[in-house]
């Protein structure tokens, strides 16, 4: 299925909408070694060569993070009080729409995983999955 080439770049996490169509209109970005022209571009991310600056670009659709979540911290992506599972994300990370599959408490620590992939987080938290887990 063909996509936006700013699309794609921006899934990954290292630009914005905005960044990528910037950077593929300053001639950074090769599709299948071809100079790409717009952002608007159409590409198979599964299918095409996409490089930027050189460099090849490693497409996936979904991202996985298992993060060791640190006590103090809330498993949520949002809060106007306390300090976020995605508030200790970095870079890149930060930029993909990540969000806990699961939760722990605020001052339980331990493995939690975060992911832009719904279908997933969905399989792991429901109940009707039973899907083991455990806690100490």
């Amino acid at each position: 299925m063909k996509e936006r080439l700013d699309k794609i770049l921006a899934s990954q996490g290292a630009f914005s909408r905005s960044e990528a169509r910037q950077v593929v209109r300053g001639g950074r970005v090769k599709v299948n070694g071809v100079r790409a022209k717009s952002g608007s571009d159409r590409v198979t991310p599964d299918a095409d060569a996409v490089e930027v600056d050189g460099g090849q670009v490693a497409y996936s659709r979904h991202h996985y993070i298992m993060m060791n979540k640190p006590a103090g911290v809330v498993s949520a992506t949002e809060d106007s009080k306390e300090k976020t599972v995605a508030d200790l994300l970095e870079g890149r990370y930060a930029r993909l729409g990540l969000f806990p599959a699961g939760r722990l408490d605020k001052d339980a620590e331990g493995l939690l995983l975060l992911t832009d992939d719904g279908d997933f987080a969905h399989r792991v938290i429901s109940p009707k999955k039973k899907v083991y887990k455990r806690y100490y």
